[in-house]
C-alpha cells in the first residue's frame, strides 16, 4: 500500500493585506472616538488644583456635622415618608397605566405596527425626560407639595416601566398565546388569562426594581418645590446648618437601605421561590403498605 507524501502539498498562510476596507473601517472608529472622548475632557474644564483647595473647605464642613441635630428629627422623619409615599403612589399609578399598555406596545402582542410604533415613541419620549423636568413643569402648573412629586414620578415612570414590561412580554413563550386563541378567546381574555400569568413575575420584580429606584429620585424632588425630605436637605445647605443636614442625610441613607434590601429581597422571593418548597412538592408521596 502506498502511503501519500505530506510534503506534496502544503498549506500556505495567506497574506494580510493592511489596506482593506475593515481595517479602514476601525481607524475611523478609533479616531471617531478619540476625537470625541478628547472633546468630552476639554469642555469638562478638569482643574485638580481647584479641586485640591477646595478638599480643606469640605473638610471642615465634614468636622461641623458633628454632633448630628436631632431637636427636629419628628418633623425629618415626616418628610421622609412623604418622599417614600410619593415613590409609592407614583411607581403604582404608573403601573395601572402601564399594564394596559405594555401589550400594545409589544412586537408579539400589538394589534398592528402603527400603534406599536406611536406607543414606543411616547414612552421612549417619557423616559427620555428627566423627572426633575417634569418636577419643574408641574410645580408651574400645580404649585409646590407632594402631589406635584406624584405626577412628576408617574410620567417619567410611565416610560422606564412600560419599557420594562415590553422586554417582559416579547419574549414570552407563544404556546399557551396560541392555544387559547384557538378556542375563539378575544384579546383581552388572551391577555388575561395566556400572557399575564406567564409574565406575571417580571411584572412584579421590575415594579419593585422602579419602586426602589423612584425613593432614591424622590429624595431630590424637594429641591425644586415637589415635596418630600430634599427640601428640608436644601434648606439645611442653605443655611449651612451641617449638623441637621447630617441627620437629614442619615434618615436618607437609612430609608434607602431599608428599600433597597426590601426590594432586592422580594424580587428574589418572586423570581426565585424558595427551592425546598419546590422539591417537597415534586417528592414522589410513599403510600404505607397495610
Amino acid at each position: 500500500m502506498a502511503i501519500a507524501s505530506f510534503t506534496d502539498k502544503r498549506y500556505i498562510e495567506p497574506g494580510k493585506t493592511m489596506l482593506s476596507w475593515r481595517n479602514g473601517l476601525r481607524a475611523i472608529i478609533f479616531v471617531a472616538v478619540s476625537l470625541f472622548l478628547a472633546a468630552c475632557f476639554s469642555v469638562v474644564n478638569i482643574d485638580f488644583y481647584k479641586l485640591a483647595t477646595g478638599l480643606p473647605k469640605l473638610a471642615s464642613w465634614f468636622v461641623q456635622m458633628f454632633p448630628p441635630d436631632l431637636r427636629d428629627i419628628n418633623h425629618v422623619l415626616r418628610d421622609a415618608f412623604q418622599t417614600l409615599a410619593m415613590a409609592t403612589v407614583g411607581t403604582l399609578v404608573a403601573l395601572l397605566i402601564c399594564i394596559p399598555l405594555a401589550p400594545l406596545a409589544a412586537r408579539n402582542t400589538t394589534p398592528n405596527m402603527t400603534v406599536y410604533r406611536v406607543l414606543r415613541a411616547v414612552l421612549g419620549m417619557l423616559r427620555g425626560t428627566e423627572i426633575l423636568v417634569f418636577a419643574l413643569i408641574f410645580v408651574a402648573a400645580v404649585g409646590f407639595g407632594p402631589f406635584t412629586g406624584v405626577l412628576a414620578i408617574t410620567f417619567n415612570m410611565v416610560g422606564a416601566l412600560g419599557k420594562l414590561l415590553t422586554e417582559a412580554i416579547e419574549p414570552a413563550d407563544p404556546g399557551p398565546i396560541e392555544a387559547i386563541q384557538l378556542t375563539g378567546a378575544g384579546p383581552v381574555k388572551t391577555f388575561r388569562y395566556a400572557l399575564l400569568p406567564d409574565v406575571w413575575p417580571n411584572i412584579i420584580a421590575a415594579t419593585l426594581y422602579i419602586w426602589e429606584f423612584n425613593v432614591r429620585a424622590s429624595t431630590v424632588l424637594g429641591i425644586v418645590g415637589a415635596g418630600g425630605i430634599g427640601q428640608t436637605l436644601k434648606d439645611s445647605i442653605d443655611l449651612l446648618d451641617f449638623p441637621k443636614m447630617l441627620t437629614v442625610l442619615g434618615v436618607i441613607l437609612t430609608m434607602v437601605i431599608i428599600i433597597d434590601s426590601l426590594s432586592s429581597w422580594l424580587r428574589r422571593m418572586v423570581l426565585s421561590p424558595d427551592p425546598a418548597s419546590d422539591a417537597k412538592l415534586r417528592a414522589p408521596v410513599r403510600i404505607a403498605k397495610t
